[in-house]
């Protein structure tokens, strides 16, 4: 669900791809059989917003603090049963920082989770080092 128009933003589409993809991934990964995952993306005033929906296992409040933590994976069966080593988050987490972004999670246990990313319009500085 994205807008046929949107700002155009300065981004590494390749980074920006790789953090999109891994959300997806866990989104389809982690879901419910015959759940949903729906990708969309809007424009704010100062960011493009892209969230990432599903409605799958969900994630309790104390995990979602650990989430982005490099090789942190729950404990809980059904997430133990997929195969995974804990670097997709923390990666997506790395790749939106550097575009001088945010990502955050809305979550609870059976409900399914919701990733989002606000990725600035102003951002004639990011990714320099990338680009050197």
């Amino acid at each position: 669900e994205v807008p046929r128009e949107i700002s155009a933003i300065n981004v590494d589409k390749d980074m920006l791809r790789i953090a999109i993809n891994n959300l997806l991934t866990n989104a389809i990964k982690y879901n419910r059989e015959g759940g949903k995952v729906v990708l969309e993306a809007q424009e704010a005033v100062d960011a493009i917003e892209i969230r990432v929906t599903d409605t799958g296992l969900g994630i309790s409040a104390e995990e979602q603090a650990l989430i982005f933590n490099k090789f942190y994976r729950s404990e809980d069966q059904q997430v133990q049963d997929q195969q995974g080593h804990g670097l997709g988050l923390p990666l997506a987490m790395q790749i939106v920082k550097l575009h001088h972004g945010s990502i955050t999670v809305e979550s609870a246990p059976g409900k399914g989770s919701t990733f989002h990313l606000r990725l600035p319009k102003d951002s004639a500085n990011v990714l320099q080092v990338a680009s050197a």
